[in-house]
């Protein structure tokens, strides 16, 4: 249960061995590159950088194409349901399987037929669009009963269309009819604030026309037509169904190539692969026949490398393999731990890797986690659902490994939530009664103080393993300065200041508080010791013995664990009366459905409450006092999975 040892590993091989060699290496799947070709160092300044463009290009282009097969294919599949798919899971193949599926595929045919039906329904789309565009534009005007052409073709008249504000109706036709002899006007349709209206008049009255209607505002339209505007609508309309059916048969043929779209997930998986293998070369250098390759490996797996090395190139390379330096900041990390801690490294990845001179907190977190998590949910009834459930989905779905970690997670939580449940008294909170170790409603200060001796538990244990870290490091005179007097601090503060409520006698409250001021003195004496100057070094240790102010802080934080635990339980208890409440026989009736959907609603937002909140106290309360963090994971060159999990 530790961060993994990696080693550091330099290759020369020849250039015609590179592409079995990367082949052996992804299915190796633990080895990560270094980037050579950033490096400055002397000795492969003569190397030129490798790469394979080119190849790079061809399968990115290869890969959009499958890519938007395959989305175009999951639209116009049948949806499954959350529970069908996790059944299913991921198609499970190996290497070999994975490449003779995706060679013996047709998959750029099927492309262009679905990149055709794609282009032939935007262009339905597109021509949709237009068309119903138009039939907007003609609309208003379906009421005139004549052509646009017979409009046309007036000899001695002209015709002006368009719009003006409802307000200026009565005024308008006053003022035309009488100022415009021998015209003829029309309200054609009223829409809104507007009318649209239609005049004919003399070509000698038309300047005065025109006039008088923009005083009024109005809005000439010009609409490019022949028939007329109801014919033309109709038309539009009739085109309109005639592209529906052919919109609708391309998507039953779309629909029907859905059978594919297992075959692109493989091509896709295999050009990943491919993809992959070809950026790693940018990692490299070479010469005209010698490719220079160097990357991390976990130690474990050394003497596997040198054997993938050597079954490709025989005896024709050059390889060595060095340890990594303990100081060394650039060592990737990676975490290894027994299956009852793995789940909890999510935990600690959410905060920050450890860096390679550091320890692995994940097992240190773990109990501490698992314990408050429990305080906070604290439902024996809630606990039985999360193990039911996450023990459901870990034997009947088809999960991928980070899945199967989430799901183990809670199936782990769920054993301290059914233990706190059982000391709290609480069954879907008050659904059944029975005798517990500690009463909620009355036994707040006793559970207010247990959470605070947890917590001091937590910190204490936190100090310690600092004072292994610094011990282990060879440095046990700052074990004594950081740990031991925080020890002596803190345990005489709360000898002195507790000692009263714990029954202590005088005698003892009294070497409390020596012991106290024994640790206060020894910080301000060691805490500024980097420091230069008498002056400086009293400051700092001042400022260091400040930080005791921190320390209650973090002990108050800890009383979250009660809140949070009541809370749940309050709110489980307060659902439970207000079915209680509804008159018989409806409780009956509506009781089971609003009990279902009331208790799941309190135990997902109570468990996202005690995940939150359990990783606070570990990553500000606990971290704080011994772990740094700030590792950078390996990242292994390996299959990415994303449709296919490709098995070793």
């Amino acid at each position: 249960m530790a961060i993994v040892k990696m080693s550091k590993f330099t290759l020369f091989a020849f250039e015609s061995q590179k592409e079995a060699l990367l082949d052996s290496l992804h299915r190796f799947e633990n080895v990560q590159f270094l980037n050579l070709q950033q490096c400055e160092e002397e000795h492969l300044q003569s190397l030129v950088k490798d790469s394979e463009n080119e190849k790079v290009s061809y399968l990115e282009g290869e890969q959009a194409k499958v890519k938007f097969a395959l989305e175009l294919l999951i639209k116009h599949s049948e949806k499954e349901g959350a529970i069908k798919s996790l059944v299913k899971g991921k198609t499970l193949l190996n290497y070999e399987e994975l490449e003779a599926l995706a060679e013996k595929s047709n998959y750029e045919e099927i492309y262009e037929r679905l990149k055709e039906k794609d282009n032939a329904l935007i262009d339905i789309k597109n021509e949709k669009a237009k068309i119903n565009s138009e039939i907007e534009v003609l609309t208003p005007w379906v009421p005139l009963d004549t052509t646009f052409n017979d409009l046309k073709s007036l000899k001695s008249s002209i015709f002006l269309m368009g719009s003006l504000p409802k307000a200026f109706k009565n005024a308008f036709r006053e003022k035309f009819e009488s100022e415009i002899p021998y015209a003829y006007l029309e309200v054609v349709s009223e829409v809104k604030d507007e009318i649209n209206i239609i005049v004919l008049i003399y070509k000698e009255y038309e300047n005065k026309a025109k006039e008088i209607l923009k005083l009024n505002s109005f809005n000439a339209i010009n609409l490019k037509y022949d028939g007329s505007p109801a014919e033309l609508v109709k038309s539009f309309n009739e085109k309109l169904e005639a592209m529906a059916k052919d919109e609708e048969r391309i998507n039953v043929e779309i629909k029907h190539d859905c059978q594919y779209v297992q075959d692109f997930k493989i091509v896709h998986e295999y050009l990943s692969n491919k993809h992959i293998k070809a950026t790693a070369c940018r990692n490299f250098l070479k010469t005209n026949s010698v490719i220079a390759i160097e990357g991390w490996v976990p130690t474990e797996f050394s003497k596997e490398l040198e054997s993938k090395v050597k079954s490709i190139a025989r005896e024709d390379f050059y390889l060595e393999i060095k340890e990594a330096d303990k100081q060394d900041e650039t060592v990737p990390i990676l975490l290894k731990n027994n299956s009852l801690v793995e789940p909890f490294e999510s935990i600690t990845s959410m905060y920050s890797l450890p860096k390679y001179s550091e320890i692995d907190p994940t097992p240190l977190l773990m109990p501490f986690y698992m314990v408050f998590f429990g305080m906070m949910l604290a439902d024996i009834g809630y606990g039985i659902v999360m193990f039911v459930a996450a023990a459901l989905a870990l034997k009947k779905f088809n999960l991928d490994e980070g899945q199967r970690k989430f799901a183990k997670f809670f199936l782990l939580l769920s054993i301290p939530t059914t233990v706190a449940g059982i000391v709290y008294g609480s069954f879907f909170g008050n659904l059944i009664v029975f005798n517990s170790l500690i009463k909620p409603e009355q036994d707040l200060m006793l559970i207010l103080i247990g959470s605070i001796i947890i917590g001091v538990f937590q910190i204490y244990f936190g100090l310690g393993v600092k004072g292994y870290m610094l011990i282990r490091d060879g440095r046990p005179m700052d074990a004594i300065y950081d740990v031991l007097t925080w020890y002596l601090s803190l345990t005489g503060a709360f000898i002195l200041l507790g000692g009263g409520w714990m029954g202590l006698s005088p005698g003892a409250i009294n070497i409390g508080k020596w012991v106290m001021i024994i640790g206060m003195v020894g910080l301000v004496l060691t805490q500024g010791r980097a420091s230069k100057g008498i002056g400086a070094k009293l400051g700092a240790g001042l400022y260091g013995l400040y930080g005791i102010s921190a320390y209650v802080g973090d002990l108050v934080s800890y009383s979250r664990l009660m809140a949070l635990g009541l809370a749940g339980g309050f709110i489980a208890s307060a659902f439970n009366m207000l079915i209680e409440m509804i008159p018989s026989p409806f409780n009956i009736i509506f009781g089971v459905f609003i009990f279902v959907g009331a208790q799941m609603f309190n135990l997902l937002l109570s468990a996202l409450g005690a995940y939150v909140h359990s990783a606070r106290l570990q990553y500000v309360e606990y971290f704080s006092k011994f772990y740094e963090g700030g590792g950078k994971a390996f990242k292994a060159f390996k299959p990415k999975n994303e449709y296919i999990t490709v098995k070793k």
